[in-house]
């Protein structure tokens, strides 16, 4: 006996589909390829004011300092002031040091090759079609094997690895799974996800496109 499944039931699975491959993309893809071309374009000039605006704080409290020792008609210490601001300022050079540090990551970890758009586009199909075969939200009755598979399987679509991609594909168990045939539910995982993906495209790196 053949079991026929509502239209609206396939029409609701299949657009949660959709809407999960938007979200992972724009998670694992999209937004840390926008924050590296970001940082690379602008964290560089970012960080140089971030350095003058430090210096500049810095010579105004050393100013200060200078003006406080001659107001009091004590011998000036430059190497007391000096001491003093490098206490004062310990937490902004620090700060600097991590701008550095961060930028410098992302300058090195800067891919030199991309996908090709037809290897994009392959990359994403094959991706959608573990969604529909093994994201929980989709298939609750998951065993641990299919849980650990779709680790992997969401680690190389983070990486663009087609490659590995298509060699996991062929790992996924054949036979039919249990699907939910719960409407509301599919409903609610839907508003679930589309609102993810508002909230995503909400704050950084995405509102820096």
């Amino acid at each position: 006996m053949s079991i026929i499944i509502h239209p609206e039931y396939k029409r609701l699975k299949n657009k949660l589909s959709n809407l999960i491959l938007e979200c992972e993309t724009l998670k694992f893809q999209i937004c840390p390829e926008l924050e590296r071309r970001y940082l690379i374009n602008f964290g560089i000039l970012e960080f140089e004011l971030y350095k003058k605006d430090v210096e500049l704080a810095k010579l105004k409290r050393k100013l200060q300092l200078i003006q406080i020792q001659i107001n009091h008609e004590l011998e000036i210490d430059i190497d007391e002031i000096n001491e003093r601001l490098d206490e004062e300022f310990d937490e902004y050079e620090e700060n600097i040091k991590k701008q550095m540090e961060e930028l410098q990551n992302v300058l090195d970890g800067f891919p030199e090759k991309y996908l090709s758009k037809e290897d994009e586009k392959r990359l994403k199909l094959i991706y959608k079609q573990c969604v529909l075969k093994l994201h929980q939200d989709l298939n609750p009755n998951q065993t641990e094997y299919e849980k650990n598979l779709f680790l992997e399987i969401n680690n190389a679509f983070k990486n663009g690895d087609l490659e590995r991609l298509e060699a996991l594909y062929y790992l996924i168990p054949n036979g039919e799974f249990d699907y939910v045939s719960d409407m509301d539910r599919l409903k609610e995982l839907i508003e679930n996800i589309e609102s993810e993906i508002s909230e995503i495209k909400a704050k950084y790196p995405y509102n820096k496109k």
